[in-house]
């Protein structure tokens, strides 16, 4: 019921406007309710009290991702990676942005290809995710006649096409 939980965790920053889990947990409630502007302000606020935390720095990027502010989203993933290069949800989410919007299929397999090895590494099963993304990429770049610059740029992210 995120009606209910923004109102508590209202009276919670109210109460300590201090308070970062409260902040974090608001936006998360704004956002998943559809208000993305306040979740944006409250993901702000959180940042402003914790400039590093992760959860305010990743979700902010959706929030813009849904309101289809696909620049700010992506200087959001942007600002994530200064904390922590290493996490995938940083390329997957450039990616996304790039192959899936903005119609830059060459640069979001880039970036895609970085999630996924991300995601190898770390043993995560979010690399079918990444796999889904690359084979739209596929198909895409495909019909534009680009299937050689494809595998050129899985082959320089060291990922087999078989």
């Amino acid at each position: 019921n995120h009606k209910k939980a923004i109102e508590y965790y209202k009276k919670a920053v109210d109460e300590d406007s201090g308070f970062v889990f409260a902040w974090d947990n608001l936006g998360l409630c704004y956002r998943k309710a559809g208000d993305f502007d306040n979740a944006i302000f409250a993901y702000e606020k959180s940042l402003s009290l914790d400039s590093t935390g992760q959860m305010p720095l990743q979700n902010i990027a959706v929030a813009y991702l849904y309101k289809k502010e696909y620049q700010k989203a992506i200087t959001a993933y942007q600002r994530l990676s200064q904390f922590d290069n290493k996490n995938p949800e940083v390329y997957y989410g450039i990616g996304q942005i790039y192959a899936m919007y903005l119609n830059d299929h060459e640069k979001g397999l880039g970036f895609m290809c970085k999630a996924y090895n991300l995601y190898i590494e770390a043993n995560s099963p979010y690399r079918t995710d990444a796999e889904k993304v690359i084979s739209v990429i596929f198909a895409e770049m495909k019909k534009q006649g680009k299937e050689d610059k494809f595998y050129e740029i899985l082959k320089a992210n060291n990922i087999s096409a078989k």
